[in-house]
This record gives structure tokens, sequence and C-alpha cells, in this order.
């Protein structure tokens, strides 16, 4: 039988939680959150890795950035093709 001693370093094992993941931010180096990230969003790496650097990891922001995004193209879009903006 084993003696679960401070000394020995099995004890602090035991007692550890591992570490969670923190579901509100992007982790750039987990490839699998990033292609789950991408997939949902629909966007491309590039787009995902200039969002991150340009508000942060945070995947709430991400996506209102991407919305903001595309609702900006919906908007130069329907300018450029003719119809008038009210106002």
């Amino acid at each position: 039988m084993i003696a679960l001693t401070p000394k020995s370093g099995n004890l602090l094992m035991l007692c550890s939680k591992p570490s969670r993941v923190i579901r509100t931010t992007l982790d750039l180096a987990n490839a699998r959150q990033v292609k789950s990230v991408r997939r949902r969003l629909k966007i491309s790496d590039a787009d995902l890795i200039r969002i991150v650097d340009k508000i942060g990891n945070s995947l709430h922001d991400i996506e209102k950035e991407v919305l903001l995004e595309r609702l900006a193209l919906d908007e130069q879009a329907s300018n450029k093709g003719g119809l008038a903006v009210p106002g």
C-alpha cells in the first residue's frame, strides 16, 4: 500500500482539479475550437484572425463583428445597385 504524503506529490495530484476550458473566449492555439467557430460563423481563417487581432478573443464580440461586417457589405451592395438611401 502506498502512503499518500505531501512529500511524495501524490496527494497534490489527487486534490487538484483539471483546468477548465473558458467557453467565452476563443483559443487560437486550439485547432478544433478555431475550426468550429469558423464553420459556425462561415468565415475564413484569415477573416477570423483579422477580427481577433482587431477586437480580441471574446466569442460574443467576434460574432457581433462578423454580423456588423455582413450588414455593412449588404448595405454597400444595395447602394451600388442604384437604390437611393432614404434620409
